[in-house]
């Protein structure tokens, strides 16, 4: 092992809920002098990102670019960079949800570190689908099942999934190393709130073989704003599910979509899929919002972060 830290020029990691596993983007410095340390970082090579004695995340460096004298820059991606660059096809037969997520991370050479039991059953094939979306198949279908919400990350290099409602923290800023934590939540800046009816659905039709089969609808949204309607194809083999399916959709679509981003001073522990409480009055971001993207840096010894936030 090798610690870059003293040659290291700047820093930023991120994560989204569209993309599983955390990239870490940093420049190192360069000197063609012959006592300046050459190739310290190579593609493949392992890097793990720490603060003091937490573990933030490791990653595998996968792009690098060198021009001229210039620092070297380097783009990083967690072990889900495998799951999200692999092509496979998958055929499971009323096996649980989570049994088929482990086959598929033995089969990549992913630790677990923990997959909670899911009891829906996967009868599907996946053909030629990029793993990492068979994985978030999977969980969708039995999110519809369970009428849980789960959160897929990766932590020390191993793949954790586990309830969504679990997730929720709280950050701290430290403005000395003598004083007590302050939350980062009474520093936010840069508050923005957009909202929109444009996505909103307020009814459900489930329709298997262009026969209704169950409808759900949202009748005080239906009286406020108007009729907007979702139809939904299901295979023969979800039609036992087909009112649960209709649910979890209005669930999703029947309300106000918003477009909320904030700046928070930083805490290594806001990843995308975490849940947060705000207070912001002036915008109304106010109640308990899931962390869509962020996006963090470290300039000049400060960590700052920029929150995509959606209520919940």
């Amino acid at each position: 092992m090798t610690n870059i830290t003293p040659v290291i020029g700047s820093i930023s990691w991120k994560s989204n809920l569209d993309e599983l596993g955390d990239e870490i983007s940093f420049n190192l410095a360069y000197n063609d002098d012959r006592y300046f340390p050459q190739d310290v970082c190579n593609l493949g090579d392992l890097l793990i990102f720490k603060n003091g004695d937490y573990e933030i995340t490791r990653t595998i460096i996968v792009e690098e670019n060198k021009s001229g004298r210039s620092p070297i820059s380097y783009v990083s991606f967690d072990y889900a960079f495998y799951l999200n660059k692999s092509t496979a096809i998958y055929q499971f037969n009323e096996i649980s949800a989570d049994q088929a997520i482990k086959k598929i991370c033995s089969d990549f050479n992913i630790p677990i570190g923990n997959i909670k039991s899911i009891p829906a059953k996967v009868n599907k094939i996946f053909n030629a689908k990029k793993v990492s979306d068979i994985i978030k198949e999977i969980l969708s279908d039995s999110e519809n099942f369970t009428q849980k919400k789960y959160l897929m990350e990766m932590r020390q290099g191993k793949l954790y999934i586990e309830n969504k409602s679990d997730t929720k923290i709280k950050g701290l800023f430290n403005l000395a190393k003598n004083l007590t934590g302050y939350d980062v939540t009474h520093a936010i800046s840069n508050p923005s709130k957009k909202r929109s009816i444009t996505d909103m659905r307020n009814t459900i039709q489930i329709v298997l073989d262009d026969q209704i089969v169950a409808t759900e609808i949202n009748q005080a949204l239906i009286n406020q704003y108007g009729r907007l309607q979702e139809v939904v194809s299901i295979s023969e083999d979800e039609k036992e599910k087909a009112t649960a399916i209709a649910k979890e959709k209005l669930n999703q679509l029947g309300k106000i979509f918003e477009e909320t981003s904030v700046d928070l001073p930083g805490d290594d522990r806001f990843r995308a899929g975490r849940l947060l409480d705000l207070y912001e009055p002036v915008t109304g971001i106010t109640g308990t919002y899931l962390i869509k993207d962020v996006n963090h840096s470290i300039s000049k010894g400060i960590h700052t972060m920029s929150l995509g936030l959606e209520a919940v």
